[in-house]
């Protein structure tokens, strides 16, 4: 669970894309324009998903800040950016343990930029800042390290298979600033780091601009996104978004965007996949520029969220809606990797008590809040989507 879906801050992702016409008929491949506005629609989550909440134990030692990191039926893993460690809770929010190995020792990381969890192996890879890869048990033992002899994206690696991970590496470019083309998808051995690329070519590349060209921040590597297993390529130079078979290794496209992406249309729109299920796509236009206030902080309110909805053949811009808190705002939804159409929400204890004093709390959520401390862990809504 790497990217946090609808976020309004500008993120400068990844994406593949496509051409295409506005709420047409279901085809084999969608065509979605990035320039339309689309209608908006309401979508009660509890319509279209089985939504529950998880509250994780909050005592004195697991309080954190940061994102869930993993969700299976396995357990929960935390990643802890403030304080470089994991920590690990079972399905019902019942802590568990934690991953803390900080040091310059042989067997400890200088700084945990990434992790990965291989449940079925029981290996957890830690990306290290200093270019390697340390493993570890379940319980925090070490097992060993992998050199990284590539400039890898570190944020983007996942399971892949059995004995492999895959990953993105970043691009060169020439001395007349060109990308020099080459193959950007990776995996890596799981026992010794041994790297084979995938077929996947990458010719060129676009600059994308911040406000009146400030900054001038060039993407040059795909985007990977692992969705209910399936390992998804998005490439910002590109018009389609494609899935990885890992049985048949081949892309197959998913679908495109129109109009094409070019080096001039700046007040254009990227395409990102959010997640998938058998009702939608879930989509994020990223706005190409956005502007800066006079503390250099980025201000983003071009971008927008969209689904297509795979039955209609059609585009909305949503609005979520939780009927156990109606007044809850921009609901961002976190697709999970393994688990099948489901996503995650993180819902701020000092937030929820805040709408259960002002009467905006109901079912199962109002029951949980009333229970909480200000400073409790986040409590977890879970969205599992209806196939």
């Amino acid at each position: 669970m790497k990217r946090i879906f609808y976020s309004v801050a500008f993120m400068l992702a990844l994406l593949a894309t496509g051409c295409g016409d506005a709420n047409q008929k279901p085809s084999a491949l969608p065509q979605i324009d990035v320039q339309t506005n689309y209608p908006e629609k309401e979508i009660c989550l509890q319509d279209v998903a089985e939504v529950s909440y998880i509250a994780l134990d909050s005592q004195d030692g697991i309080l954190f800040r940061g994102n869930v990191n993993d969700f299976s039926d396995k357990g929960i893993v935390i990643m802890d950016s403030q304080n470089n460690r994991l920590i690990f809770f079972d399905k019902q929010g019942k802590f568990q343990h934690v991953i803390q190995r900080q040091g310059q020792g042989p067997e400890e990381y200088s700084m945990m930029l990434d992790a990965l969890v291989d449940w079925d192996k029981e290996d957890v890879f830690v990306f290290d800042s200093g270019s390697r890869i340390v493993v570890y048990s379940l319980d925090g033992t070490f097992k060993r390290k992998l050199p990284l002899n590539a400039n890898l994206v570190q944020h983007d690696a996942y399971i892949w298979s059995d004995s492999q991970l895959v990953a993105c590496r970043y691009g060169n470019w020439d001395k007349d600033e060109k990308l020099v083309p080459y193959q950007p998808i990776v995996l890596l051995s799981k026992e010794d780091g041994k790297m084979d690329s995938l077929s996947y070519r990458k010719e060129h590349s676009f600059p994308t601009y911040i406000g009146a060209k400030e900054m001038n921040i060039r993407i040059h590597w795909p985007s990977l996104d692992k969705l209910n297993g399936d390992v998804y390529v998005n490439d910002l130079s590109a018009d389609t978004i494609y899935r990885w078979d890992a049985r048949t290794q081949v892309l197959q496209p998913v679908m495109t965007r129109t109009p094409s992406v070019t080096l001039d249309d700046l007040d254009g729109y990227f395409m990102d996949l959010k997640g998938v299920s058998s009702q939608y796509y879930f989509l994020h236009f990223l706005a190409r520029q956005a502007s800066m206030d006079s503390h250099f902080v980025m201000v983003d309110e071009k971008s927008r969220n969209a689904v297509y909805d795979r039955k209609e053949g059609k585009v909305y811009h949503p609005k979520f809606i939780n009927k156990d808190y109606p007044s809850m705002e921009k609901i961002h939804l976190n697709f999970c990797e393994e688990e099948n159409a489901c996503a995650i929400v993180q819902l701020e204890a000092f937030k929820l008590i805040e709408a259960l004093e002002a009467g905006e709390l109901g079912g199962e959520l109002k029951t949980i809040a009333e229970s909480l401390k200000e400073e409790d862990n986040p409590v977890l809504m879970v969205v599992k989507f209806k196939e």
